[in-house]
């Protein structure tokens, strides 16, 4: 009987033994998933609320402010010129495209204009192209269509750049912004940054859709030197139409280049078409921009 209740204390100890090390060995698995948790949300990229929606944004920034990206610069372009010979793209004229057999204005009825007050132009002038539709706000920049930011039409209506577009359900979108957040004369690599991010972004929110990028546009000379404008001088902005241009050909998106109607010879905005702040365009450079674009066009 002495031998049974031995062997029987020896089996319930081997039991209560195992038992110990399965559940410290469950518990210590728990702490190191528990570890492994805690670093993760230490150490991963954190992500704005008003961004993760938008998975192509995703690890890019966590302050939406303006500013405050890192930009590489673009990649070496190889593009198909006029004279239809390969060549490096180190100049945004080699870049844009060329002219198209003409298409009527009633063309652009269904298709949308973004940009500023530049754009703004374009609707409100008869000489330009107001049957079109379009999201064209004072004062922005391509930050204002990333961030989902609520803009102000010309008529007062209030609303996100992205979803009024998206709503209008356009068949080619034409782009044109950069001349109000390019005017002090510091680096400009955010600028190129955001502006790849809305390409993006329309991209993915009307696919298929053909996008338009349009060159900044040229400027009087005098522009430069006045207060706040010191950034809008002829070199700077041809420099930064370099960079877009490649952008949007990275991005399979139309280049055009506004300087071959704008522009005089010395690449500045020509003297007939600027109102009386130098970059602003009177209804005369309407009239020639829209014929530009009428003659631009891919079918």
């Amino acid at each position: 009987m002495a031998d049974y209740q031995e062997y029987r204390r020896r089996i319930l100890h081997r039991r209560w033994r195992r038992r110990i090390m399965t559940v410290t060995l469950i518990l210590l698995l728990i702490l190191l998933g528990s570890v492994g948790v805690m670093w993760k949300r230490l150490h991963r990229e954190q992500i704005p609320p008003t961004l993760q929606e938008n998975t192509i944004l995703y690890g890019v920034t966590n302050d939406t402010s303006w500013n405050t990206l890192s930009y590489q610069p673009t990649r070496t372009v190889t593009v198909r010129t006029l004279s239809n010979s390969t060549e490096t793209a180190l100049d945004f004229r080699m870049a844009a495209l060329p002219q198209t057999e003409a298409v009527d204005k009633s063309w652009f009825a269904d298709v949308s204009f973004v940009g500023d007050s530049l754009t703004q132009g374009m609707q409100m002038y008869d000489t330009g192209l107001p049957g079109a539709k379009f999201c064209a706000y004072k004062g922005v920049g391509p930050n204002a269509i990333v961030n989902g930011t609520s803009c102000k039409r010309a008529d007062g209506t209030v609303e996100v750049p992205l979803e009024a577009l998206t709503a209008q359900k356009p068949k080619a979108v034409y782009v044109l912004l950069g001349t109000n957040v390019l005017g002090r004369d510091v680096d400009y690599t955010s600028f190129l940054t955001y502006y790849r991010l809305m390409l993006d972004m329309i991209a993915q929110s009307l696919p298929g859709t053909p996008i338009y990028v349009q060159s900044i546009t040229p400027v009087r000379p005098e522009v430069s030197a006045g207060a706040g404008h010191e950034g809008l001088n002829r070199d700077r902005l041809c420099r930064i139409n370099n960079e877009v241009a490649a952008i949007a050909l990275e991005k399979n998106c139309c280049f055009l280049n506004l300087w071959e109607v704008l522009a005089d010879e010395n690449g500045d905005l020509k003297a007939e078409y600027a109102q009386p702040d130098g970059y602003h365009i009177r209804p005369e450079g309407y009239a020639a921009w829209s014929e530009y674009l009428c003659t631009h066009t891919v079918q």
